[in-house]
């Protein structure tokens, strides 16, 4: 009797706990189904306590999103260039005719005088003249145009540079009897009669004509 007694209860408690773990229902049908719950428990000896399970809403605290730190951007190095560095200086930059003409126009209007010595008489003829701007440049040439016409290596009328010598004959003359230095676009830096030292054009007819060889000297 007592074993039917206690199944009894054991069977209606699983009924409520079954009524109490179906879906909530309608809002009409709440308390009737809380009472009928509170009624079996009742009759099993157990009390039932009606409380609202409060869920606690957990708080999420909202994660910041990461943030990268900004890499500092270092200017890029200069290449390194020292104050120090020497410049080339106005000779390394000049080409060795370049000087030889600068030497020359120091002389510009230098009188004349065939046979002349400058160191004694402050005068040129044309051999002297280029011997003497030579001579500044560290070059030593002979006295005479026919002895510097054999100096240094033969050039083609149609490839001179500046600082190549030029020789010419003479009218009536069959050897070499004059020279000039070529000065670039056409022209030549040399002396001869009245005037001294000047520039011409190489085109000028006695000096076209009677043009023989150029020849380069460094």
């Amino acid at each position: 009797m007592r074993n039917t007694k206690i199944l009894k209860k054991v069977m209606l408690t699983s009924t409520a706990l079954l009524l109490m773990g179906t879906v909530a229902p309608a809002a009409g049908q709440a308390h009737a189904a809380s009472a009928n719950v509170q009624s079996i428990f009742k009759q099993v000896g157990l009390k039932y306590n009606s409380g609202k399970t409060v869920k606690k809403e957990s708080k999420q605290t909202a994660k910041k999103p990461a943030t990268s730190k900004p890499q500092s951007s270092q200017p890029s190095q200069p290449s390194n260039t020292s104050s120090n560095a020497q410049k080339p200086s106005q000779g390394q930059n000049s080409s060795f005719g370049d000087k030889i003409i600068a030497t020359g126009e120091k002389y510009m209007g230098t009188p004349y005088r065939l046979g002349a010595n400058y160191a004694k008489e402050g005068k040129f003829d044309c051999s002297a003249f280029t011997q003497h701007v030579f001579k500044q440049n560290g070059i030593n040439l002979p006295r005479s145009s026919r002895s510097q016409s054999k100096v240094g290596v033969d050039v083609p009328r149609n490839q001179l540079q500046k600082g190549d010598l030029l020789f010419f004959k003479l009218r009536g003359k069959s050897q070499i009897g004059h020279v000039a230095i070529y000065a670039g676009n056409g022209k030549v830096l040399h002396t001869w009669g009245p005037g001294g030292v000047r520039y011409d054009k190489l085109s000028t007819p006695w000096l076209d004509q009677g043009f023989v060889k150029a020849t380069r000297v460094r």
